[in-house]
């Protein structure tokens, strides 16, 4: 009796090796590569990230600055316009009580002319007013 050498084995490494350089180039293989590309996109959307958020950082502490200078710069003229405001408010004032003085002193001549007219006016006819008061008095008419 002849014993023939089990060749399976052989034929079962044989499968092995080529299923294992198929599964190897056809899928770990590129794979890999895919893997390896999107690590690579990953890597590089990380660092566009950093660099973007870095520009916002900066971009938003320049506007902040901005603001500050333009708030200040607000406020100077809320204040440069308050004081115009003010001083013409004063000058205002001060012409109105000016006006109003003025008035005052004109109306105070004016009462006192119009004083001494009727003054001048009632020693005038104080003598006629005495004699027609005295004709009133006595009820009749009296010489002049």
């Amino acid at each position: 009796m002849t014993i023939t050498p089990n060749l399976s084995l052989l034929l079962i490494m044989a499968c092995f090796w080529a299923v294992f350089f198929l599964v190897s180039t056809q899928v770990v293989k590129p794979l890999g590569a895919l893997l390896e590309e999107r690590r690579h996109i990953v890597q590089n959307g990380a660092a566009e990230l950093g660099t973007a958020q870095n520009q916002t950082r900066e971009a938003l502490a320049q506007c902040e600055l901005q603001l500050t200078e333009a708030a200040a710069a607000a406020q100077r003229e809320r204040a440069a316009l308050r004081a115009a405001g003010e001083a013409e408010r004063r000058a205002r004032l001060e012409a109105a009580r000016a006006e109003g003085h003025e008035r005052l002193a004109r109306l105070a001549r004016e009462l006192e002319e119009a004083g001494l007219q009727a003054r001048a006016e009632l020693r005038k006819r104080s003598r006629q007013l005495a004699i027609e008061l005295a004709g009133r008095l006595l009820g009749r008419r009296l010489a002049s």
